[in-house]
């Protein structure tokens, strides 16, 4: 599990974007079991990839389909998605159920978020990239969110994100920081953590050490 911290506009975003294939890079190459993202198919990529946006786009359809990525709707496959990302109950209490259409009723930022964190989740992807996805959440869906990225930790999943949230750093392996678009600090949690405690100064960019290093984190 890799943490994403930075100020505003440091690129943390664009990070994420550029790992699901969305941005292209200028320079350099991302790779995924050693081939550049271009090689894949996308259809077939698509399906071992979870991702949730920090502001979470639900489309004109049911709960089961959103979930679904409006493809097949398979009834196990989208419940344990919802199971897995601790929002099984919260669906059961919508009007419909998963049976809700998700517009023309009244859902809060929350529910949208958690629902999308189960449309991530579903296929049980091996890579998951997540963009502050407790940003709205109330302190039942932090507690659920929490257990849901121990259990992918459980399930070796690799987990790339970003975040402000101290209680989710708590659980990441390694923690880069984005200053300005280049890698300022980069590491394993504890020592990225002891070198933000000394101040501004060690956290400066140092673009040209890091690169390798992070490349080779995230084979």
């Amino acid at each position: 599990m890799l943490a994403v911290i930075g100020p505003s506009a440091a690129g943390k975003s664009t990070l994420a974007r550029a790992i699901l294939g969305v941005y292209k890079p200028v320079a350099g190459t991302i790779r995924l079991d050693g081939a550049e993202l271009d090689q894949w198919d996308r259809v077939a990529l698509g399906q071992h990839i979870g991702y949730l946006p920090q502001d979470v786009e639900l489309l004109d359809g049911t709960v089961s389909e959103n979930i679904a990525r409006f493809g097949e709707v398979d009834a196990d496959k989208v419940v344990a998605a919802a199971q897995a990302a601790g929002v099984h109950e919260m669906i059961l209490k919508l009007p419909e159920g998963y049976d809700t259409r998700l517009i023309g009723n009244v859902i809060s930022a929350g529910q949208r978020q958690r629902i999308g964190l189960a449309r991530a989740l579903c296929a049980d992807p091996k890579l998951i990239v997540l963009v502050e996805p407790n940003s709205n959440l109330d302190q039942d869906g932090d507690a659920a969110l929490m257990k849901t990225l121990e259990e992918l930790k459980r399930k070796a999943r690799t987990i790339v994100i970003v975040t402000h949230r101290p209680n989710v750093l708590a659980l990441a392996d390694r923690i880069l920081l984005l200053v300005e678009g280049q890698i300022a600090v980069y590491g394993d949690r504890d020592k990225v953590l002891a070198v933000l405690k000394e101040g501004p100064k060690a956290a400066r960019p140092a673009p040209v050490a890091a690169g390798p290093q992070l490349a080779a984190a995230t084979k």
